[in-house]
């Protein structure tokens, strides 16, 4: 239980007196507040969760951010991802999440301040008025949106990537934004309740974009074929090779290539 009580001590205060403070006023009404604002409060809080973990990131192409609005697509590992996200880009950001979590004290309260969607999977039309209110906000350049591509998250941090669902793309293409693909590793480890690990190394690589002119001719089909392959590479190649070698350091144990797969 160390590892959450460290948690608590470190970003405890932070996310309680945020709450009270600022986070639910906001939740209640966002548009009153400039969004660069409360996304730097947002960020800010994440990044105390983030040390209060012992989380070490490795963060590769982070310049590949554009000063502009666009839609982030990444793999999805753990609840921690979206934390991990909001910590490391200054850009202001928001994400969609899962219906059951708009009832979590923070997390719900944390989405809606930084106007946040709520997606239920079993409600398509449900569903398809979330993915205008993303097109429409992408296309009036209110904020940047990160998606996770495959729908759900993938428990078994050893297989492939679940498929990429091409219809999460069309918001994005039709509201003519960049298109960034990133990869995270090493985030399944990080709220699990047992102290495993002095540091929890997590792996982000943020590809370059596609712009509009790059996926203009190209179908939904082929962007979410294109962006699976791309990450899967940088899932199998990089990412587990350095998330593996960095918990072989802490272990005092040489790295085996044959732990991994």
């Amino acid at each position: 239980m160390f590892h959450y009580s460290r948690a608590v001590i470190k970003a405890g205060p932070s996310i309680i007196g945020g709450y009270f403070s600022w986070m639910r006023p906001y939740a209640k009404n966002p548009k009153k507040v400039p969004y660069p604002k409360i996304y730097s409060k947002i960020s800010s809080v994440c990044k105390k969760v983030s040390e209060g973990f012992n989380v070490s990131y490795h963060i590769e192409g982070k310049e590949n951010i554009p000063n502009q609005p666009f839609c982030l697509f990444s793999n999805h590992l753990s609840a921690f991802d979206p934390v991990a996200y909001l910590s490391i880009i200054d850009y202001p950001l928001t994400f969609i999440a899962k219906k059951e979590s708009e009832h979590y004290p923070f997390i719900g309260t944390c989405m809606k301040a930084i106007s946040g969607e709520f997606i239920d999977r079993n409600d398509l039309k449900q569903s398809f008025k979330v993915m205008m209110k993303v097109q429409k906000d992408l296309s009036e350049g209110n904020r940047s949106w990160l998606i996770f591509v495959e729908g759900t998250r993938n428990k078994d941090q050893l297989k492939l990537l679940n498929e990429y669902h091409h219809g999460t793309f069309r918001a994005a293409m039709k509201a003519k934004v960049p298109l960034i693909n990133a990869v995270i590793y090493g985030s399944f480890k990080v709220f699990r309740r047992k102290k495993q690990l002095k540091k929890y190394p997590v792996f982000i690589k943020i590809l370059k974009p596609l712009y509009y002119e790059d996926y203009k001719d190209m179908s939904t089909e082929e962007v979410a074929s294109y962006f699976q392959h791309e990450a899967q590479k940088v899932l199998t190649y990089e990412a587990r090779i350095y998330y593996h070698n960095e918990i072989s350091k802490q272990k005092n144990k040489k790295y085996r290539f044959n732990e991994i797969i």
